[in-house]
């Protein structure tokens, strides 16, 4: 398979490759449904986006992430995919998320989609928390910081 862009990540100056299951240490295991699949018998390209969603989801409840604390939340500013196999029904999907950067007020985070102990699609995505009364962005807080801190790959 080819590496590009969106199955290689950075931490600092650690590639990381997002298509080994092994470099995540925050997964989300879901179960495919048949109401998942497109016309032609295989995940909907729409689901990826929504199981990644999910990952992202419960990773930031982990740490104590979540939109809504202290007024502040987090926009997605930038999003891609890479779809690197189908994936048939029935079957599990597990989703691995992982900070591959951390800056100020924002973070880019690396995610892979696995099927069947395969990786289905990779993704990359970048996040800017913001404080919702003034709509700007705002520092993440330290102690978030340091949690997310510890979610960084293995590199």
């Amino acid at each position: 398979m080819k590496k590009n862009k969106t199955t290689k990540g950075k931490i600092g100056d650690h590639p990381v490759d997002l298509t080994l299951q092994e470099n995540y240490q925050h997964i989300r295991h879901d179960i495919l449904r048949f109401a998942d699949l497109d016309r032609n018998g295989h995940l909907n390209n729409v689901k990826f986006f929504e199981f990644c969603q999910e990952s992202r989801v419960s990773l930031f409840r982990a740490v104590g992430a979540h939109d809504g604390i202290d007024g502040r939340a987090w926009l997605i500013v930038g999003l891609s995919i890479n779809f690197l196999a189908q994936v048939h029904w029935p079957g599990d999907i597990e989703t691995g998320t992982i900070v591959l950067e951390l800056g100020n007020t924002s973070l880019r985070l690396g995610q892979g989609v696995f099927n069947a102990g395969r990786c289905v699609a990779t993704a990359e995505m970048t996040m800017v928390r913001v404080d919702q009364q003034n709509d700007r962005p705002s520092p993440i807080e330290t102690v978030l910081r340091e949690r997310l801190m510890l979610l960084g790959g293995r590199a």
